[in-house]
C-alpha cells in the first residue's frame, strides 16, 4: 500500500531551463554570494563572481551540447528550498561537479 504522504516529503530537482528560471537562478546565485560566500561588500571575490566574466564563463558552459551546466532548483512541498550549479562530463567517465550549491 502506497504512504499518501510519499510525495509530502519529496524534494523535487527541476532544471532551470525557460529564460525566467535562469534569471531567477542567477539572482538566487547572486543573493547567497552577498549573503554568505562573500558578506563584505568591498570583497575582490565578490565583484568576480557578481561579474560578467563569471556569467559568461558559466553561460559559455551552460550553452555547450558537450559536458554541460545545468541549472537546478530543489523544490519540496512546491516551494524551492535551495539551487546548485553541476557541471556533468560524460566524455570523462560521467563525473559531475558540483559549482554551486545553496540549500535555503
Amino acid at each position: 500500500m502506497k504512504n499518501e504522504n510519499s510525495m509530502e516529503n519529496q524534494i523535487l530537482i527541476r532544471e532551470a531551463a525557460s529564460p525566467e528560471d535562469i534569471e531567477l537562478f542567477w539572482e538566487q546565485l547572486h543573493e547567497y554570494h552577498r549573503r554568505d560566500i562573500f558578506p563584505e561588500p568591498d570583497s575582490e571575490e565578490l565583484e568576480y563572481f557578481l561579474g560578467t566574466e563569471y556569467y559568461e564563463q558559466m553561460m559559455f558552459v551552460y550553452g555547450r551540447q558537450q559536458d554541460k551546466c545545468y541549472f537546478l532548483f530543489f523544490n519540496r512541498n512546491g516551494q524551492d528550498i535551495g539551487f546548485a550549479m553541476s557541471v556533468f562530463f560524460p566524455s570523462e567517465d560521467g563525473k559531475c561537479f558540483i559549482m554551486e550549491f545553496c540549500v535555503y
